[in-house]
């Protein structure tokens, strides 16, 4: 009877697509110096298979979307504003992580790769210090 003055509790729900939304920005770390090495797209493959149900599509049709999307995307922002709004910190570290992974897939940092992760990093609220810190984990692997 008196539910109406209960305060409601609003589930924040994540979109389900947002492991997809996450796998554009390694796209486009991948794609930085405008070639994707071998490595660097099984890397990604693999990354989708973990994190998308490839039961509908497989791993390379999604991959062909993404790059796709990536063609028509003037800039990456809406990529970044769903990340900010719906992932905690830890989960953002973790999408940092897959960006230097990613980076360092081919054993070459490229110059544009590493100012796409730090602008990325600092729009996503990360620290400078973490973002050093996760580099180094995948610097010398």
């Amino acid at each position: 009877m008196f539910s109406f003055f209960k305060k409601k509790e609003e589930k924040k729900e994540k979109p389900k697509n947002l492991k997809l939304i996450a796998l554009c920005l390694v796209y486009e770390v991948a794609n930085a110096d405008n070639d994707i090495d071998i490595r660097e797209k099984d890397l990604i493959l693999e990354k989708i298979k973990e994190s998308v149900d490839v039961s509908v599509l497989t791993e390379k049709e999604i991959f062909d979307v993404i790059q796709k999307e990536s063609q028509k995307r003037v800039s990456f922002y809406d990529i970044i504003h769903d990340i900010n709004k719906n992932l905690d910190k830890k989960e953002k570290v973790d999408v940092l992580k897959m960006l230097w992974e990613i980076a360092y897939a081919d054993k070459v940092l490229d110059v544009d790769e590493e100012r796409i992760i730090r602008r990325s990093a600092e729009m996503l609220g990360i620290k400078p210090s973490i973002v050093l810190q996760t580099k180094e984990e995948f610097k010398n692997q």
